[in-house]
């Protein structure tokens, strides 16, 4: 690591070297088997690197090795340089590139043989020269040309959105259309699989064959039994279409159909080279977010650039972004159908969306007992402000975009509402009961609460008994029962006291 960031000037040297033999103008030719070692050793040798690196320690370091047993001058009459070019023959040099029988090379030891790697090399070029050996790919000739440019904008701007016919197709008719067969075959890299990939075998088929009925219901045909929206082509399909023996395959190179029946959230087609809508992003960085319209039934998005073809310049994008394919399916073909479902969408969805959202954060948030009352009472709010707006908003163009948008943009703010309800609110009737790992009540965490009401029951009932003792007492003592004092007058409730001899007994009215 140190090496890199510090490198010594003899390395630096070693680096400008190597880059220079990469650029378009270099006299190295990269048609030679092993093309690339060679260009490494002569930089190598032309600057000793050897003495440089073992002066470091680093020869044996997995990214060097073996270069430090480079022989710079070697002997190519030696025993050891012809055991090599024997065992060695020159295309393993491009086996990771091309179709190479595994029995050429199984014999060759590459560490043996690396100090008389430069006479490798040179007897590959040699036989070059002799007409006994094929010229490799000129990889820099062939990425530098106009035609590979032409090429990239051409399936770029290519539909192939709606079908696996369409991805294949874009790939043929650019090819055709912008000439790289020619071009391949004029840089030696028609036998390269990375390079090549089998472009020179394609078939061109000119614009009258292709306007032809059996093109036509090939086509559309393919179109139908091959839907992008599948993740992988059904058999039907590689057996009518794609395979290469299939009887619609030679139409690939046709122009490919754009077939779209659906239109955007804001009344526009989509583009007609992905099948994509451009939506405003709202997380506030910069570009747009491609897209199927909110409305369809089913949405795939898929990227297709990225190198990882054969041959791998044929799904490239050499400039920023990506090339996306968006398929989409059940989608509303005019702007009436997708206002009529929207508002039915609405209609029956959104109690049942509000209690699913609702389970979902209460989940997230990890609140026991499921949503909280705040929660719903907030998500009730915003069922009744989506219905209301849709009700509200009506007579624009693009009605469809526009109260999309306003339902998204009510159900974006009430999901920020409602997030923070539930950590603010947490469990509804909970006097802080921590649930341990298993489920069961942490008590050890609310001691203090138990204590602090206990102590204040205990407290209330004491107080209650001595209060109500007291007044008991006090009543007592006001109403001391005593005797009637006899009296001659009848008062209702008085006894009545004996006045004569013939009164035998007292009586109360």
């Amino acid at each position: 690591v140190a090496l890199r960031l510090m490198p010594p000037p003899a390395l630096q040297a070693y680096r400008q070297c190597f880059q220079g033999k990469l650029d378009v103008n270099s006299s190295h030719d990269w048609s030679i088997p092993g093309a690339e070692m060679d260009a490494q050793i002569k930089c190598w040798c032309e600057h000793n690197l050897t003495h440089t690196i073992r002066e470091y320690g680093c020869c044996e370091h997995d990214d060097l090795y073996p270069m430090c047993s480079i022989d710079c001058s070697p002997d190519c009459t030696s025993d050891l340089a012809t055991q090599c070019k024997d065992e060695c023959p020159s295309m393993c040099f491009e086996a990771s590139e091309y179709l190479v029988d595994e029995g050429r090379c199984r014999n060759c030891q590459w560490t043996k043989c690396w100090p008389v790697m430069h006479c490798l090399t040179q007897h590959a070029a040699t036989r070059i020269e002799e007409g006994s050996l094929n010229r490799t790919c000129h990889e820099t000739d062939f990425t530098s040309g106009n035609e590979l440019r032409d090429y990239w904008q051409c399936w770029r701007d290519a539909p192939k959105h709606s079908s696996h016919w369409n991805v294949l197709s874009s790939v043929v008719h650019c090819v055709c259309r912008e000439g790289m067969i020619a071009h391949t075959q004029e840089h030696s890299c028609c036998d390269s699989v990375l390079y090549g990939g089998g472009v020179c075998g394609l078939e061109c088929l000119s614009e009258a064959a292709c306007n032809t009925q059996e093109a036509q219901t090939c086509i559309h045909q393919c179109q139908h039994k091959c839907p992008a929206y599948s993740l992988t082509p059904s058999q039907e399909c590689m057996d009518l279409c794609l395979k290469k023996e299939a009887p619609c395959r030679r139409y690939t190179s046709c122009r490919p159909p754009m077939t779209m029946s659906y239109l955007c959230d804001d009344g526009r087609w989509p583009e007609a080279s992905s099948g994509c809508c451009a939506f405003d992003r709202t997380d506030g960085q910069p570009g747009v977010l491609l897209g199927c319209p909110t409305l369809c039934e089913s949405h795939q998005i898929w990227r297709l650039d990225g190198g990882r073809s054969i041959p791998w310049w044929s799904r490239w994008q050499p400039t920023a972004g990506i090339v996306a394919q968006c398929a989409c399916k059940d989608c509303p073909e005019s702007e009436q159908e997708g206002l009529v479902k929207l508002e039915k969408t609405v209609e029956e969805s959104v109690w049942d969306n509000g209690q699913m959202m609702l389970v979902d954060i209460a989940r997230r948030e990890g609140l026991a007992y499921g949503p909280n009352r705040r929660m719903q009472e907030l998500m009730a709010m915003r069922n009744q402000e989506i219905s209301a707006a849709l009700e509200e908003q009506t007579g624009r163009s693009s009605q469809v975009f526009w109260n999309g948008r306003v339902v998204a943009s009510i159900n974006e703010r009430y999901t920020v509402a409602i997030t923070d309800a539930a950590r603010r609110f947490g469990d509804d009737g909970s006097v802080g009961f921590a649930l341990g790992r298993h489920g069961q009540r942490d008590m050890s965490k609310n001691y203090l609460v138990f204590g602090l009401i206990g102590g204040g029951f205990t407290f209330a009932i004491i107080a209650s008994v001595a209060l109500a003792t007291h007044l008991v007492i006090k009543k007592r003592r006001q109403n001391e029962i005593t005797n009637f004092a006899p009296t001659s007058q009848v008062v209702i409730g008085n006894p009545v006291g004996p006045s004569g001899a013939g009164a035998a007994e007292h009586q109360t009215v």
